[in-house]
């Protein structure tokens, strides 16, 4: 399987995970600044945005090749790598 998220994508990602941490985890006020700081400096079409979406695509695609199986073709034989 193969998933590419596109940085508008990454985004919506980004937002909802902050505000989800942010709405029900027990932070003081100035670690909430800190995320919300982080988020508003990957806002869409900012660099960091696109490095975040580069590093979000690598990171499920790790996540998905180490849970996947994998069907080889070998003379002849089928062969199942996990």
């Amino acid at each position: 399987m193969n998933v590419i998220l596109n940085t508008d994508e990454a985004h919506v990602v980004l937002a909802l995970v902050s505000s989800t941490v942010l709405d029900h985890v027990d932070l003081s006020e100035e670690a909430k600044e800190k995320i919300r700081e982080w988020r508003t400096a990957r806002a869409p079409g900012t660099i960091p945005l696109d490095d975040f979406t580069e590093s979000l695509n690598e990171a499920l695609g790790n996540f998905i090749d180490d849970r996947t199986r994998r069907m080889l073709r070998q003379r002849g034989k089928l062969k199942v790598r996990e």
